[in-house]
């Protein structure tokens, strides 16, 4: 009951793509550029899987209980995972001090293919790779700062119509003490004036 699929209508398997794949790594060695880090500055942590999480976690704590503000996590491809955990860990052991905050992004990354023998030449290949950019921040409520308005001058504006509002009955009051018979004469005859 041996049967052959190429009997029976499937197409056979070419070894082409393989070939030609095989015969292109044979040919050239990849070296995979690492990207630049864009800030250099101590807030900014690149995570890869190849150091310690024990240690970039150490790293991050050191950093915001020296006084920063917030600080910025970086990761791509496989070292996403590691990423996200660090920060849940650093969040985690804040008992809710600390805020966080992901983009994701793609970067465009540049490998080298360098050939084998000299008769090449090094060739470049551009490929895309998926970041997190992970923004871990303070959330503490004593660590807000409120900017001190600037006065308002409506308010003495205000605080003087109510003292002119104040004053008009009294000046009224005593403009009528002043001139009794004329308030009278005011009131009996509605009709001059």
């Amino acid at each position: 009951m041996d049967s052959n699929l190429t009997e029976r209508g499937a197409k056979p398997r070419t070894n082409r793509n393989q070939q030609q794949r095989s015969s292109q790594t044979t040919h050239r060695v990849v070296r995979k550029v690492p990207p630049r880090a864009a800030n250099t500055d101590g807030s900014n942590i690149y995570i890869t899987s190849k150091t310690d999480f024990k240690a970039q976690q150490k790293r991050c704590e050191d950093l915001l209980n020296s006084g920063a503000k917030e600080i910025y996590l970086h990761c791509m491809g496989y070292s996403i995972t590691r990423g996200i955990n660090l920060a849940l860990r650093l969040i985690q052991n804040s008992e809710g001090a600390l805020s966080y905050a992901i983009n994701t992004s793609t970067i465009q990354l540049v490998d080298e293919l360098h050939p084998l023998c000299d008769e090449d030449d090094i060739t470049f290949r551009k490929r895309n790779n998926s970041a997190l950019h992970i923004k871990i921040y303070n959330s503490s409520l004593f660590d807000i700062v409120v900017p001190k308005l600037p006065a308002q001058p409506g308010y003495t504006t205000t605080t003087n119509k109510q003292q002119q509002t104040y004053r008009k009955p009294q000046q009224h009051h005593q403009q009528r003490q002043q001139h009794p018979q004329k308030q009278q004469q005011k009131l009996s005859n509605p009709q001059q004036k």
